[in-house]
């Protein structure tokens, strides 16, 4: 990924609340438009079992 597309943050490892709310929402809307691999996901996470996201695209 380029520098661009993700802005340096220093020591921060984690992301902001405002980037892990706008990755549920991008979720939530991809599961929404029918997206098989994001209703797993939402399932999965909403029930803390562990993802495995070999080869999909989400």
């Amino acid at each position: 990924m380029t520098e661009a597309a993700h802005p340096t943050r220093g020591k921060q490892a984690k992301p902001t609340r405002d980037e892990v709310r706008a990755a549920w929402d991008r979720l939530r809307t991809a599961a929404a438009t029918g997206s098989v691999s994001a209703n797993a996901a939402l399932i999965a996470l909403a029930e803390k079992h562990p993802l495995h996201l070999e080869s999909t695209a989400v």
